[in-house]
């Protein structure tokens, strides 16, 4: 029997969130092996996803109401608490949740998963309070097993790194969490697609929302005919919304936020989802608009050509009227949409929560010796 003991570092930085995403839909799968015995150390968290309610958790679990100003404090608190019971628990791994560095324990294994390299990428956007890029490499150096969550991210990491490290990353795509709610037929088979553009996540610098507004407002045909709509990330600034009015777009731009299953119903009815982000560790949005029958442009970064290879239109991400071009040219073209479409539902089937379960299983058990 393998041990595999979970930190609860994540959980206590993410309501939402792709890391979060990410941990609870392998330990839920994980915790089906029969030779597999998880420990789930959350903590106080503030995660919406509802593992705490799913799998058994051990030691501190509470839930807590707020994201403190600086979320750095319960994770500095919760801590001391948890390397505490780490020392007296009996397990073979600890999968680390985030950066946190741990002391070494004898006849402990250590694995970290490296989602993305942001703040290497991008240091003048983070405080020099923000222990993340020293925190990170400690953690990797130190970890027996390193998974990568796209090859994009695997060559960030030797180049940061070195190539030294090659030997212990493994590279394991995310899933798709839709998969689960078509087949229990909890999203729309069908949906009438509307005319609105789809922008999801955060609007902050790399993310580059600001190519997609002014791709926009240089199209008369999309000013006339459709609108875009964000999902999730922070209610719309005061500064974004001048921001919009001196565009003269203030009512064409919407805020939208809901569940997971209200993101969906939102991909069903799209009609198409941008994603021009200049930075992506992996891109899940892709694969998730892909599932779902929403034709995409990206950005041509980072990991997003990997994600979505022929089944995207690309453009360069500081390019509107490269990105107004694709936008208009699919639009108007019901048969091109068709295939993005049809090449999207295909694509998307290589990408399975299930999948990545089975492959960090095998990694557990290799580690593990």
């Amino acid at each position: 029997m393998i041990k595999v003991l979970y930190d609860f570092e994540a959980f206590s930085m993410q309501r939402y969130g792709g890391i979060t995403r990410y941990f609870s839909e392998l330990i839920m799968r994980i915790s089906g092996y029969c030779d597999i015995s998880v420990l789930l150390y959350m903590g106080l968290n503030i995660n919406e996803y509802g593992l705490d309610k799913k799998i058994k958790t051990v030691g501190l679990s509470k839930k807590i109401p707020f994201i403190p100003k600086t979320k750095f404090i319960i994770t500095k608190l919760q801590k001391p608490i948890f390397e505490k019971f780490r020392k007296k628990t009996d397990y073979n791994i600890l999968h680390q949740t985030y950066y946190n560095n741990y002391i070494t324990l004898p006849n402990k294994k250590k694995i970290i998963t490296v989602h993305d390299f942001t703040h290497e990428h991008y240091p003048k956007y983070f405080s020099r309070l923000d222990k993340t890029i020293v925190n990170k490499k400690k953690a990797v150096f130190e970890a027996d097993a390193v998974i990568c969550i796209s090859n994009s991210t695997k060559n960030d990491l030797l180049n940061f790194y070195g190539n030294e490290l090659e030997k212990k990353i493994k590279v394991i795509y995310h899933g798709n969490s839709f998969e689960e709610y078509l087949k229990t037929n909890q999203i729309s088979k069908e949906a009438k697609k509307e005319n609105f553009i789809l922008f999801v996540g955060e609007r902050y610098f790399y993310k580059n929302f600001q190519v997609l507004l002014d791709a926009f407002c240089k199209s008369e045909f999309l000013r006339n005919n459709f609108y875009i709509k964000c999902f999730g990330g922070k209610p719309f600034s005061r500064k974004e919304m001048k921001n919009f009015s001196n565009l003269g777009i203030l009512s064409k731009v919407k805020y939208t936020l809901g569940n997971y299953l209200s993101l969906g119903e939102e991909y069903k009815r799209a009609s198409v989802l941008v994603y021009p982000s200049y930075y992506e560790g992996f891109g899940i949005p892709l694969v998730e608009a892909m599932s779902l029958g929403t034709p995409v442009i990206a950005s041509n970064r980072s990991s997003l050509p990997e994600v979505g290879e022929d089944a995207v239109l690309y453009f360069s991400p500081q390019n509107s009227e490269e990105l107004k071009d694709r936008l208009e040219t699919l639009l108007q073209d019901n048969s091109l949409q068709e295939k993005m479409i049809n090449k999207g539902f295909e694509r998307a089937k290589y990408f399975s929560w299930d999948k990545c379960a089975n492959e960090t299983y095998k990694l557990y058990k290799e580690v593990n010796g």
